[in-house]
C-alpha cells in the first residue's frame, strides 16, 4: 500500500487543544493501522479520531511554530505532507475558551469514551 499523504488541514492555524481535520490519501486501513500523527513535530496520535482512509480528526498538542502534519501507518509507513499547520501560543488570553480532552476506558480496554469540556468567557 502507498504511504500516507496529507493534502489538507483545516483550519490551517490554531492554538494547542484545537481540533483539526486532516485530509489526504492512504491515511490508514482503520484506526488501529494509524501508529503516529505528528503535528509540528509533536506526537498527537492519542488525541486522534480515525474517520476514514481520507480523513482523521485530531487535537493539536502543546506546540508552537509552523510545520508539517505527518501520518505514519503500519500498512504504508511514514507519510508525506503537502501543507503546513501553524500553532501560536503567544496571545492566549487566560479568560478565553479552552478545551480539555478526557479519555476514559473500561478496565478491560474495550471501549474508549471521549469528552470535551469547554470554559467560556463570562
Amino acid at each position: 500500500m502507498p504511504g500516507p499523504n496529507v493534502t489538507g488541514v483545516s483550519p490551517r492555524e490554531g492554538r494547542p487543544g484545537r481540533q483539526i481535520t486532516i485530509r489526504g490519501e492512504n491515511l490508514g486501513i482503520d484506526g488501529s493501522d494509524v501508529i503516529s500523527i505528528k503535528i509540528v513535530g509533536y506526537e498527537c496520535v492519542h488525541f486522534a479520531e480515525y474517520q476514514s482512509s481520507s480523513k482523521i480528526l485530531c487535537r493539536v498538542g502543546p506546540v508552537s511554530g509552523e510545520g508539517e502534519v505527518i501520518v505514519t501507518t503500519r500498512s504504508g509507513g511514514k507519510g508525506s505532507c503537502t501543507v503546513t499547520f501553524r500553532c501560536d501560543i503567544s496571545n492566549i488570553d487566560p479568560m478565553e475558551e479552552v478545551a480539555v480532552w478526557v479519555e476514559e476506558s473500561d478496565p478491560y480496554g474495550e471501549k474508549v469514551k471521549k469528552k470535551v469540556f469547554t470554559h467560556q468567557k463570562e
